[in-house]
Order: structure tokens, then C-alpha cells, then sequence
């Protein structure tokens, strides 16, 4: 028997839908649910913070595999939320039926005041490509440092930390040879051909001078240079460096995933050697 996980959602909306079918896995307006269940989430919810009325109008209910904690499904559900846009939905309770089966207080969402937490949105115009989105990355490893770094960057409390994770998820996926050297040249030229693929000469020199930068600004973060982290970020608005940041590592992921190759370093070097030719040098 298929065990069904439900999760409540905050800061999520259909809107102009009355609910969402996935395959397997639905997302349902709160009232949807079993009167049992309702009381079960909403006692919980109601031991942590004094609520006035219920946050999460909407509730996905998806299938745990066997094999799986129930927090690394919502792991999995949570990063295909934001992978698909640049916005978050927000989850730390887990019900199997009306039994609580996880609780993840550690899943705070710290946003920069410059980025905000507006509601994560999916109209019916989007209802059709979110489906096949989700069937297609659902399946995405958890434990994989990328995937991971990219997750759990949202969940930091500084911006420095956040910039640091989404990079070192970034370097993972473009410089599988780091043991080679070079790795700063490898990250910004490999990068910069990957996501200037399709552009002109103009844009990916932008590119190529902001992943530049991007590297050189973790650099200047873990090892102590404040001067040079001053110059990088000479507004202090980390959300301008961050933006485009979780950009090329949402682009990588998917890259990877698609190619089967996210969790091989010797098929990641194969693919970008063959797609990108980077041994040639950057005009």
C-alpha cells in the first residue's frame, strides 16, 4: 500500500484553480481534507504560534517511497517548487494521515530585505507545464551536494552563507576536475559558455565577468577579505549578487539532471568537454 504524505503549505496559491492533479500527487485546498486531519494539522500548528485563522490554505499530499525519511520527500518537493521559479513555498509539517510524522523547525526561511517572501503563485496558464515539470524533476536525488547547497541556502541566516552555498553548488557541477587546478577559470568560462550559449558575444562576456566576480566574491567571504567583499558588494544589496546566482544554479541543475549526469563527475567532465569545448580559450 502507497503510504500518502500530507504537507501543509504557506505562502502558496492556486489561483483561478481549484486544485492541482499530478499524477500520483495532488495539491488540494485545506477544506478538501478529512475533518480529522484538519483538527490534526491545525493542533500542531496551533502549539507552535497563536494563529487567528489557518496559514496554509492549500495542503500537497504526495507518495513517500519505502525506502525514504519523509523529510528527504519534502526535500525533493520543495526544491522542484523552486526550481521552477524564483519564488518559495514554505513547509515544516508532515502528516501521514492525521498522524504528525515529522516536524522540521530548523526550516526557517531567512530572506533578504531586498528580496521579500511574496506568495508563491501557479495560475492555470502554468498548470500544465508545472505538472510536466514535476514529473519530471520529482525525482531528483536529495542528498546530492548540488541539490543540497541549493536547498539548503535559503534556510541560512546571512546572506554570506546563502552566496557561499548556491557557489559551492555551482562549482560542484562545472568543475567536476577540481583536483586539476584552475578551478576560478573553469567555473566563470565553462559557466559563462553554458548559460551564454544563445546569446551574443556581449552577454557572455557579462556573464563571464559576473561568475568572475561571483567566485571571487565567495573567495573574499571564506577566507576573511573584507575590503574585497566591500568592493563586490559596494551597495550592500547582497539580493543583486544573489538573483542571478540562484539563476545558474537552478539553469546547472536542471542541465545535469536532464543529462543524467548530476551525480557522475566523469560524465559531467564528458558532457561539458563535448558541449562546451572549454580547453579553447575565451576570445
Amino acid at each position: 500500500m502507497v503510504r500518502i504524505l500530507t504537507v501543509p503549505l504557506e505562502k502558496f496559491w492556486l489561483k483561478k484553480l481549484p486544485s492541482l492533479d499530478i499524477g500520483d500527487t495532488r495539491i488540494i485546498p485545506w477544506k478538501d481534507l478529512p475533518s480529522n486531519i484538519q483538527e490534526a494539522i491545525e493542533a500542531r500548528a496551533k502549539s507552535f504560534v497563536v494563529l487567528d485563522s489557518i496559514v496554509f490554505p492549500f495542503v500537497l499530499e504526495m507518495p513517500v517511497r519505502d525506502d525514504e525519511l519523509p523529510r528527504r520527500t519534502l526535500d525533493r518537493a520543495l526544491t522542484v517548487f523552486k526550481l521552477f521559479k524564483d519564488d518559495l513555498v514554505l513547509a515544516n509539517l508532515i502528516f501521514d494521515g492525521d498522524k504528525l510524522v515529522d516536524y522540521l523547525p530548523h526550516y526557517v526561511h531567512w530572506i533578504d530585505r531586498d528580496r521579500g517572501l511574496k506568495q508563491y503563485q501557479l495560475d492555470k496558464n502554468e498548470a500544465s507545464e508545472f505538472a510536466d515539470f514535476w514529473k519530471e524533476f520529482i525525482g531528483l536525488p536529495p542528498g546530492n551536494f548540488a541539490v543540497y547547497r541549493f536547498h539548503l541556502a535559503d534556510y541560512r541566516a546571512y546572506s554570506r552563507d546563502r552566496l557561499t552555498d548556491y557557489v559551492e553548488s555551482l562549482e560542484y557541477l562545472l568543475v567536476p576536475d577540481s583536483g586539476e587546478g584552475e578551478i576560478g577559470y573553469k567555473f566563470r568560462s565553462r559557466g559563462c559558455l553554458l548559460f551564454g550559449e544563445n546569446v551574443d558575444a556581449s552577454k557572455r562576456e557579462a556573464i563571464y565577468n559576473e561568475l568572475k566576480e561571483l567566485y571571487e566574491l565567495r573567495s573574499a567571504i571564506v577566507h576573511g577579505d573584507s575590503s574585497r567583499e566591500s568592493r563586490l558588494v559596494p551597495d550592500n544589496i547582497w539580493e543583486n549578487r544573489l538573483r542571478p546566482l540562484r539563476h545558474y544554479n537552478r539553469e546547472a541543475i536542471k542541465l545535469f539532471f536532464r543529462a543524467r549526469c548530476l551525480e557522475d563527475s566523469d560524465k559531467r567532465r564528458a558532457l561539458l568537454e563535448k558541449k562546451l569545448l572549454f580547453e579553447a580559450k575565451i576570445a
